[in-house]
């Protein structure tokens, strides 16, 4: 893959991260710890052509202190799919880290799911939710040493995500002229 496609990966995943970071600005979650939305880029020096350009949407304390930050779900731009972690998938894993109950009121958490698929299904991303059973037999499986991310399937989203993404950037550079 050339520089020209990685770049609007990167580019893809930026304009992302923006659009949820001013869509959600003003959303703060309360409870004992109150918290914002914000969309973290990859912790790796490249995405790999887009197979690592999964962002992660968590739900962060006001103060940022990251020990106390959730993660609600990851934005894959490549695939142009979202998977986003029900309150109970959520719950559960504050619950495991923790040892204790989950401080945030589960209403304001299911407005800012339905808010978010709304948003980025309109922007034309796949939306997966994602609930205790997923992630636990996830677990599992890496445990096992398997993997979940083979297949036919996965190959024929990598590449209509693929097309999806050059032809958005093409666009935008036609519009920048």
């Amino acid at each position: 893959m050339n520089q020209q496609a990685m770049t609007a990966f990167a580019q893809a995943a930026l304009a992302v991260s923006d659009l949820v970071a001013a869509k959600f600005s003003g959303m703060k979650f309360t409870g004992k710890v109150p918290r914002v939305v914000k969309v973290q880029a990859p912790q790796v020096p490249s995405t790999g052509g887009g197979k690592q350009a999964r962002e992660s949407v968590v739900l962060i304390p006001e103060s940022g202190d990251t020990a106390h930050a959730l993660t609600a779900g990851f934005i894959d731009v490549g695939l142009r799919a979202i998977e986003l972690r029900t309150y109970a998938a959520v719950a559960a894993a504050y619950q495991q880290r923790h040892g204790t109950v989950l401080d945030l009121p589960k209403p304001e958490y299911e407005t800012f799911a339905k808010e978010l698929q709304a948003f980025l299904g309109g922007e034309g991303y796949a939306i997966k939710s994602v609930d205790v059973s997923d992630v636990e037999a996830k677990a599992a499986k890496a445990r096992a040493g398997g993997s979940d991310e083979t297949g036919p399937n996965k190959t024929l989203v990598l590449v209509g995500g693929l097309a999806a993404v050059v032809v958005g950037g093409v666009v935008l550079l036609l519009l920048l002229r």
